[in-house]
């Protein structure tokens, strides 16, 4: 009932306690009456609404780095899932409610990324995080998320804490950063390559997907030789160091365009003709505005299909949106952020018209390549599986911001 009529209610119970009890009506039955009409005017009361939930509306929310190191990538994820939500919203959205979305910019920072999602949970009161960016701001926040008990989905990163373990609120649509950097290992035998220059920062996170990759090089008799990048004291140094090993190849372990763009800059100076190798954490655009052509022939590990794959329906619809959306620019940072998306909003539509975060995860649950239209990209989630794709391929880059297969 809506408010006015339960206002109403109101009224005529305040009535009728006021009104003094006539020779024909008891005290006993009037309050009899009254009983009833408070407990019309109880059944009437809405339940109490799903945090996040609004008559005509949806809000989610994100801590992403739109300033920091890896701006580039969280922006492009970004642009990609508004858009696909502008163009759900534009239709009516789901059941009558657009689906908003808060983005809130964390700088790459773990502390501002913590504070940011608290603030999304306990002030914003979003319905479920979606798309966060950032390593290090995600591990900080998870468990303060799980307390929650809020859904976290489709974060965009690789990060490897989000794939241990099943966690009933966390869903991923990508491969993690160590199954990205293990298909480049495997595939490393197609290209002749036996001994490998590994870049990595050293920090906690870097010497987590170093100490995975040294037993998987090891059990492909791969020659592996960590150097420690940094831009920071005498890097022609460090040049020198990596040229003097004469790798076949050069495996870029990190997310920070500046030291990546500086070791394949410096490598060529240097005289340097074998071949890098990076996943999709190092930073692609922000590499190739670096280098312009000195980018030609890197070799990129991606997680979604490529943006220049038109004869894929999802491609087809990915680009059609973004050109709808005003976004000529087209990125695998904004084809993750599309897919993330579009999977969201299919289950938002099977949560039905009176969503919970559980119905959402319930729904999350149930979707899979033979029931959900994926156009191409097969997705699978079941209660025990709550990471959808391991899909991986590798792109080279051709002197700018575009890729061939």
């Amino acid at each position: 009932m809506p408010g006015a009529a339960i206002h109403v209610v109101g009224i005529a119970i305040a009535a009728l306690w006021r009104r003094p009890a006539s020779g024909r009506e008891a005290a006993p039955g009037r309050r009899w009456r009254i009983l009833l009409l408070w407990l019309a005017a109880a059944a009437c009361w809405p339940a109490q609404a799903e945090p996040g939930v609004y008559p005509n509306r949806i809000v989610i929310g994100q801590s992403i780095g739109m300033t920091g190191p890896l701006s580039s990538l969280a922006r492009q994820c970004a642009i990609g899932a508004k858009a696909y939500f502008s163009e759900i919203n534009a239709q009516g959205g789901i059941y009558g409610r657009k689906i908003e979305m808060v983005s809130r910019d964390d700088g790459y920072q773990a502390d501002v990324a913590r504070a940011n999602t608290e603030r999304l949970l306990n002030v914003d009161r979003v319905f479920a995080l979606f798309g966060h960016a950032g390593w290090p701001g995600i591990d900080a926040s998870l468990p303060a998320i799980t307390r929650a008990r809020v859904p976290f989905l489709f974060p965009c990163t690789g990060a490897p804490s989000l794939y241990r373990n099943v966690n009933r609120y966390v869903f991923t649509m990508r491969a993690s950063y160590t199954r990205e950097y293990r298909y480049l290992l495997e595939r490393f035998g197609r290209f002749g390559v036996k001994s490998v220059a590994l870049v990595y920062q050293n920090n906690s996170f870097g010497r987590q997907l170093l100490s995975g990759l040294e037993e998987e090089a090891a059990a492909r008799s791969i020659a592996l030789s960590p150097i420690e990048g940094s831009t920071e004291g005498n890097f022609p140094a460090l040049i020198r160091r990596m040229m003097a090993l004469r790798p076949d190849a050069v495996l870029l372990v990190n997310g920070d365009p500046a030291i990546n763009s500086a070791v394949v800059r410096g490598m060529q100076e240097a005289g340097y003709q074998g071949r890098f190798f990076g996943a999709s954490v190092i930073g692609v655009r922000a590499l190739a505005d670096a280098l312009g052509p000195l980018s030609r022939g890197v070799i990129i590990a991606q997680v979604v299909p490529s943006p220049w794959q038109v004869s894929m329906p999802l491609v087809a619809d990915y680009r059609k949106t973004m050109l709808g959306s005003g976004v000529s620019e087209f990125s695998f940072g904004s084809m993750e952020g599309f897919i993330s998306a579009r999977v969201f909003v299919e289950a938002l539509r099977r949560a039905g018209r009176n969503p919970t975060r559980e119905k959402l995860i319930n729904a999350l649950e149930s979707i899979n390549e033979y029931n959900f239209d994926h156009r191409g990209f097969p997705l699978n989630f079941s209660p025990n599986r709550h990471g959808g794709s391991d899909y991986v391929d590798t792109t080279v880059m051709a002197g700018d911001a575009v890729f061939v297969n």
